[in-house]
């Protein structure tokens, strides 16, 4: 079921209006501030009760109107994903800025940039730099958006997983603005660091599979440490291997690095060679999947 249920999700994903969707998020981070707001009263635990506020009625609304729908439970399985595994337009954004980095169009490369899924704090002048980080936007959003959600959609029961890993996800995005208090911002961080730490580690493995297996390892080994958040240190160190790109600030990278580029060392073509990456590694989840399915039934 989990097989069937997200081959529709991706297929589906084409066809999703994606502004309406982002709105409608942008107003839950929104909320999610305000509840920072209204229950900070100067304690350590008032950002836990907060969370309680938001997590514990999400969660019995979920099981509730899951076992209300009993056969059709699938159905809300997929609108849930269809709303956390927001791929296509990621997907699209990546191929545009590889053919404006392509052509030479640099003035379309840095507003692409601007306009990441993921908020960047500045664009970079050099066309090189610019391909790493794009390679670098890709990785994190394809984690956050597709890859998280299915590892707690496979080990949570029903749609329970990816609706909490959003939630989280939000959170820490409404948690760390500016007019948040600090220990809101120091709670969401920490409890996403929980929630990603086996998934960016499976996320991790999943690379190094379908890419250069003995440098992913080896970079993951050797790198993964130097970023500042771990999580994503061992994603993108892991496909520094892969893809034999320098990739993360190399002020905070170890000068030792095995791997070499395999392929076009451009910045369009590192780009090309990460979404290549990012489509093995969707196949090989669904190949684990399909033979979880098969087992299952056989047993």
């Amino acid at each position: 079921m989990h097989f069937t249920t997200l081959l529709l999700t991706l297929l589906l994903d084409r066809l999703r209006p994606v502004a309406p969707l982002e709105a409608m998020l942008g107003s839950l981070r929104g909320a999610l501030a305000g509840l920072a707001r209204a229950t900070w009263a100067g304690e350590a635990h008032n950002p836990w009760l907060a969370l309680v506020l938001v997590a514990l009625p999400l969660t019995v609304a979920a099981v509730f109107l899951r076992g209300l729908l009993d056969g059709f439970g699938l159905l809300l399985d997929l609108v849930v994903l269809l709303v956390v595994a927001r791929l296509a337009d990621v997907l699209q954004w990546a191929d545009r800025t590889a053919r404006a980095l392509d052509e030479g169009r640099d003035a379309d490369a840095a507003d692409l940039l601007r306009e990441s899924p993921l908020p960047l704090a500045s664009v970079p002048a050099q066309a090189a730099a610019r391909g790493r980080l794009a390679v670098e936007v890709l990785l994190l959003t394809v984690h956050i958006r597709l890859f998280a959600p299915v590892f707690w959609y496979v080990l949570l029961p029903g749609c329970l997983g990816p609706l909490l890993y959003l939630l989280v996800c939000q959170l820490q995005q409404a948690w760390t603005r500016a007019d948040a208090p600090p220990p809101y911002n120091d709670a969401a961080q920490r409890l996403l660091r929980w929630v990603d730490w086996l998934p960016a580690r499976a996320t991790a493995l999943a690379i190094a599979v379908v890419g250069n297996f003995e440098d992913a390892i080896y970079a993951w080994r050797q790198q993964a440490a130097n970023w500042t958040v771990a999580e994503e240190g061992a994603i993108l160190a892991s496909a520094s291997g892969a893809l034999g790109l320098e990739l993360g600030d190399p002020r905070r990278v170890t000068p030792e690095f095995a791997g070499q580029p395999s392929g076009d060392d451009t910045a369009a073509g590192g780009i090309r060679s990460a979404l290549g990456l990012v489509w093995r590694a969707i196949v090989l989840g669904f190949a684990a999947l399909l033979l979880l399915g098969v087992g299952r039934m056989v047993g």
